[in-house]
């Protein structure tokens, strides 16, 4: 790994960037993910994300659910077994 730069946002943070083979990239990946963010930070990272791709796309956010359903047995498979008994 071949460190290119650094920087340093307005909150504060220093972000550094690199140069990785294509093997270490997943390995430094998967690091990101699970060593430096808590689970609820994953979520809002993955919220977040998902938000800027709409927007790119025109989008301004992901679209509100109508209705949730839960099936929990299908009607015909419940007729089926009555039958064999």
């Amino acid at each position: 790994m071949q460190i290119r730069g650094r920087a340093k946002d307005r909150h504060g943070r220093v972000w550094q960037g690199a140069v990785l083979r294509w093997d270490e990239a997943e390995d430094q990946d998967f690091r990101f993910w699970y060593e430096n963010l808590t689970p609820a930070q994953r979520v809002n990272t993955v919220d977040d994300c998902t938000s800027s791709v709409l927007k790119t796309r025109g989008i301004n956010g992901p679209q509100r659910l109508r209705r949730v359903c839960r099936v929990i047995e299908r009607k015909g498979r419940a007729a089926q077994r009555k039958r064999k008994s």
